[in-house]
């Protein structure tokens, strides 16, 4: 287990893909949110610069943030020896507004890696998660993605 609670490589492996792939700014540039979840990962020991140059093609697909979607979306193209749920090398990450992006998922990934149907108790779970924080005006980002 790392400083940060991530015990599972593929969980870790995931997160540095939608964050290094999925943002926009560097660590001289982003925004708040972006510069928090680049330091993040940084922390983690992930090069974002080098998560760009592998997986984000030099035609990226991207559709950007913005008030309406509350989310942004990023098509990456996965080495051959990446093994996909449909064999074909491409994956879309989103990261955007927690309930927005929970409200597109089907399954979730639990702690020991495994894909896992969102059950109603586990949605629920979740939505109550992302209510507390709210109350607390601390404002919640989720992250999901889709093998293509």
């Amino acid at each position: 287990m790392d400083e940060f609670g991530v015990t599972n490589q593929s969980i870790m492996s995931l997160l540095a893909q939608a964050v290094s792939c999925n943002t926009i700014g560097t660590t001289t540039d982003a925004g708040a949110t972006e510069l928090a979840m680049l330091k993040f990962i940084h922390r983690c020991g992930v090069d974002y610069h080098h998560q760009r140059q592998k997986y984000l093609p030099k035609e990226m697909l991207r559709f950007q943030f913005d008030s309406a979607r509350k989310r942004m979306s990023t098509v990456l193209e996965l080495e051959d020896d990446e093994p996909t749920e449909f064999g074909y090398p491409k994956r879309v990450h989103v990261k955007g507004a927690s309930e927005i992006v929970l409200a597109t998922c089907t399954h979730y990934i639990s702690s020991d890696g495994t894909k896992t149907v969102l059950d109603d108790q586990m949605q629920q779970q979740l939505d109550q998660v992302i209510k507390s924080y709210a109350k607390k005006a601390l404002r919640t980002i989720a992250f999901a993605y889709k093998d293509l």
